[in-house]
């Protein structure tokens, strides 16, 4: 124990007491390896008791001060520690004890030179623990009695803090000045500037406010204004400067106050356009859209030549853009351009860092400068070509076109110029043309159309723009032979120049159509005209004539002949055009697919003259071809579905099904993918492949988004799967479909019928049973208009269904002495099935009104002959016995006369025309029961049919 306490003395009086020389360096030295020494866990609990240990042992006063000191720091620590663990603090917080035991320091040691950190501990101990009212107490104390601590300035931060946060702002406002005046450049420095200018802000003093603020921009801000250059602290410190200094702005005179207080700051102009800047943007969240954008301008307009200049412009545009002001924004787009564009004294005289900035303004603004006069221009020119205006306001807006087509060609001209390498450049080239021919300036148009198609080889405007040179050479030519005349000199060099751009054109651009189109006109107006036979006839004049034909030309002749022959009906001369058309187009040309498609018009028109000449088999024979002829056409999907659908017309379902399942598989999102199943489940069922129908049902009513639809297929599945034997998934589908619809009656009907007939082949009688009895209730519990034949004879035989059930219960039963117990037994069994016969009989069905009269004859003829064959009881003599067979027979006779009047009540049905295998069984049976009446043998005798 004495060793401990010396150990923890030694500690408290602090390292030196270890100097013995040596040092981690002079260890390093001599190589001697470092090794960890694991340190064991040590309580706050376990640190104090030993510091109480310590005192006991202690006589020197100062000694004894340290070690309570120590144990009120153990306890600041704990506090600190559970705080930042999260453990729930007592009834009076997580530092009581640290309280306590600062207090009594204060109190023990009044004079002690330790008491300011005493005190400042005591401040902040009340402070965490929520007592702000009594840490104030403290820290003013503090100030009292330390006025030239070290933390003092920390001391008057902490006491505006929490005058801050009870709203006591001018007291506040005093502490943090307290805390500037002690200058010293401390830590709480920059936030008291903060919270100064806030505590100000508060009290409606906004100037002040606002110099108080700046300060903390003048410390924190680089000489070059980035602030993103800053620490995360500082940066957010600056933000929210920013912030609350825009609002104050706000209050204060917006834009125009900038100017009055910061102007005269030298020390302000590093940061002078983030002002400008978070004001316009507080305006902007504010959405004052107007004062956001005359904040932007402010700046620009007192500082044109500053680098952030182009900034605050786009920014100001973005304020209009964002506040809807539509009249404002195009303006400031066009003097942003004018005033740091490529033509501008901002370009030529900033360096490169400061023109990159502006560059993807510029690229967005021009372009969509040139755009919008562009779209005006062609606005105007629909309003005119509409007639909507008054004869003045169609000259204005004549000129107004005219205008805003040369802006725009005029904009995306220095689009090229400022961007020349862009990707875009040669639709902007383009565009230039088409606005300059729209605004008349012809000559414009051909150097930028020319330029499109025959410098810009990739561009996707090229062959249009070359057909466009053409067409503004003939524009040219028209103008000029108004001005000079038709003979002019200037007109014949013009239009000279005309024909080397046609020429020009169809060398360059052999494989666009309209190259064709030019040399085939003359066959091309005939067929527009409906003179079929006289365009076949230039036509084919081409395509015949001896030497080399020009390839488009070829091919354009072709086109003419295949359309001509169509338009005449002769579609095998059509089809033989459209082949020979498409042998002068490469497979990957897209006007390959569509001359595909005509050629197999053609031969499904074909297919449809077989039609209706009743050939089914050669109209089958036409829409398949397609399929090998032109595979990737549209009309190939409706064809081979046509041939489908008359391959099953004439019951050749292998084809027929080969031909849908391919459809199914290679097109199934075709609008005709959806009749497919429906038809593909019929030819199975029709071809009597049960399984595969079945499963084709199912998987309709697994997809199909029509619900009559997926009921029907349901119970047609259902049907398929009992025609292939498959009786468990057929059970399945039956009763789903019962449980599920009510409507169609009959259709539930038909399910509950299924249900209990597949329960019986299953031998589930209970089940059988049971879904007898909802076949039964299923008819007469439907309303009238319901009700139907089919239902009736369901329920009929139901019905009878369950009188066998009885009977075969009713055979169960043996008559065994005494009879006395058994008859009555064998009469319930007996009377069960007469009531579900009678049942029967009484839904008037023939065939089950027949079947039910037999097997109530016959139980009556049963009952009576088992009556008669009953076991006689031992020991009776002779007489007895006689006695006893005569009673039994009395017994019997009735039973046996009813037989016969029901099996006769049966017969007698055939005499009115009626007779089934139910009517037969009876005749049999009277044979047996009157034979001298019902046995006798027919005998034939043949007549012959001659007159003589």
């Amino acid at each position: 124990m004495r060793s401990r306490i010396l150990w923890l003395a030694l500690l408290v009086s602090g390292c030196a007491s270890f100097d013995d020389g040596a040092t981690i360096g002079t260890i390093q030295d001599s190589h001697q390896p470092l090794a960890d020494i694991p340190l064991p866990r040590v309580m706050h609990e376990d640190v104090r008791r030993e510091y109480r240990e310590l005192l006991k042992t202690i006589e020197d006063r100062e000694l004894k001060e340290q070690i309570e000191r120590r144990i009120a720091s153990v306890y600041m620590l704990e506090g600190d520690y559970n705080q930042l663990r999260g453990v729930l603090p007592g009834d009076t917080g997580y530092f009581p004890d640290a309280i306590v035991a600062y207090q009594e320091l204060l109190q023990k040691y009044p004079d002690s030179d330790e008491n300011a950190e005493a005190m400042y501990q005591l401040a902040k101990a009340y402070d965490l623990d929520g007592r702000d009212q009594d840490a104030k107490i403290v820290l003013e104390q503090f100030i009292q009695d330390h006025p030239h601590s070290e933390r003092l300035a920390e001391v008057y931060f902490r006491k505006g803090d929490i005058h801050f946060r009870h709203e006591e702002y001018e007291n506040a406002e005093q502490a943090y000045r307290a805390v500037i005046a002690l200058g010293n450049d401390s830590a709480f420095l920059n936030n008291s500037y903060y919270l100064l200018g806030w505590s100000q802000y508060k009290l409606s003093d906004y100037d002040n406010s606002l110099m108080a603020f700046s300060q903390v921009l003048d410390r924190l801000v680089p000489a070059d204004g980035k602030i993103e250059k800053l620490d995360n602290v500082n940066r957010s410190l600056v933000d929210d400067t920013l912030r609350i200094m825009s609002v104050g702005l706000a209050y204060a005179g917006g834009a125009s106050k900038i100017d009055s207080m910061f102007a005269r700051r030298p020390e302000s102009a590093k940061y002078t356009w983030i002002l400008y800047s978070s004001l316009g943007k507080h305006y902007l969240e504010k959405q004052r859209y107007e004062d956001s954008a005359s904040s932007f301008r402010a700046f620009v307009v007192q500082n044109p030549d500053s680098d952030r200049a182009p900034e605050m412009h786009a920014d100001m545009i973005r304020a209009y853009v964002d506040g809807e002001f539509s009249q404002q924004v195009l303006p400031e787009k066009e003097s942003y351009v004018r005033n740091y564009g490529i033509r501008s004294e901002f370009w030529k005289t900033k360096p490169a860092d400061i023109r990159a900035k502006v560059i993807p303004n510029l690229k967005t603004y021009i372009d969509e400068l040139a755009r919008h006069y562009h779209a005006t221009g062609q606005r105007l020119k629909r309003e005119l070509a509409e007639g909507a205006a008054s004869a003045a306001g169609q000259v204005a807006s004549v000129a107004e076109q005219r205008t805003s087509f040369l802006k725009a060609a005029e904009f995306y001209g220095e689009f090229e110029q400022t961007f020349p390498n862009d990707p875009k450049v040669p639709e902007m080239v383009y565009m230039r043309a088409e606005a300059a021919f729209d605004g008349g300036d012809y000559p414009t148009a051909i150097t930028h159309y020319e330029r499109t198609a025959y410098e810009f080889n990739s561009s996707g405007f090229g062959a249009d723009a070359g057909y466009a040179a053409i067409i503004a050479y003939q524009k040219e030519a028209e103008r000029l032979m108004a001005e000079t005349g038709e003979g002019s000199e200037q007109l014949r060099a013009w239009r000279s120049k005309g024909v080397d751009s046609q020429l020009r054109f169809v060398q360059a651009f052999r494989d666009d159509e309209r190259s064709g189109a030019v040399l085939a006109k003359t066959s091309e107006e005939l067929f527009a005209l409906g003179r079929y036979e006289k365009a076949l006839e230039v036509a084919t004049g081409i395509v015949s004539r001896e030497g080399n034909v020009d390839r488009e030309l070829n091919r354009t002749a072709w086109g003419v002949i295949a359309h001509s022959q169509f338009e005449l009906g002769d579609f095998p001369a059509a089809e033989a055009g459209y082949r020979n058309q498409l042998r002068y187009i490469d497979t990957a040309d897209k006007q390959y697919g569509e001359i595909s498609e005509r050629m197999a018009v053609t031969i499904y028109k074909q297919g449809e003259q077989a039609l209706e000449a009743k050939d089914l088999a050669g109209a089958v024979e036409q829409f398949l071809r397609i399929k090998e002829e032109a595979p990737n056409t549209d009309v190939r999907v409706i064809a081979q579905f046509d041939a489908a659908t008359h391959l099953m017309t004439l019951e050749d379902w292998d084809p027929a099904l080969a031909e849908m399942n391919e459809l199914r598989r290679l097109f199934p999102n075709h609008k005709l993918a959806a009749d497919l199943p429906q038809k593909i489940a019929w030819a199975y069922e029709q071809d009597e492949q049960w399984q595969k129908a079945a499963r084709e049902y199912e998987s309709i009513y697994r997809s199909d988004a029509r619900a009559s639809v997926r009921r029907d297929a349901l119970f047609l599945s259902a049907e398929l799967y009992e025609k292939a034997g498959d009786q468990e998934q057929a059970l399945t589908y039956f009763k789903k479909w019962a449980f599920d619809y009510e409507e169609p009656f009959d259709t539930r009907m038909e399910a509950r019928y299924h249900v209990a007939y597949l329960y019986k082949r299953m031998d589930d009688l209970n089940r059988h049973l049971y879904w007898l009895r909802r076949v039964i209730d299923g008819h007469n519990k439907a309303p009238s208009g319901w009700q139907s034949d089919r239902s009736a004879w369901l329920a009929a035989w139901a019905n009878n269904e369950y009188g066998d059930y009885w009977r075969t219960e009713f055979d169960r039963v043996r008559l065994r002495h005494p009879l006395n117990k058994s008859i009555p037994r064998k009469n319930e069994k007996l009377k069960n099935a007469l009531d579900r016969y009678q049942q029967a009989v009484d839904y008037s069905v023939l065939d089950q009104t027949t079947r039910a009269t037999f097997n109530i004859a016959d139980l009556y003829g049963q009952f009576a002959r088992e009556l008669m064959d009953a076991p006689k009881p031992k020991g009776l003599s002779e007489l007895e016995a006689m006695q006893y067979e005569l009673v039994l027979e009395e017994q019997a006779i009735p039973f046996e006369d009813l037989a016969i009047e029901v099996h006769q009540a049966n017969i007698e049905r055939s005499w009115g025309g009626m007779f089934n295998p139910w009517i037969e069984r009876s005749f049999g049976a009277m044979a047996k029961l009157n034979p001298a009446r019902f046995d006798k043998q027919e005998v034939q005798v043949a007549y012959g049919d001659g007159i003589r």
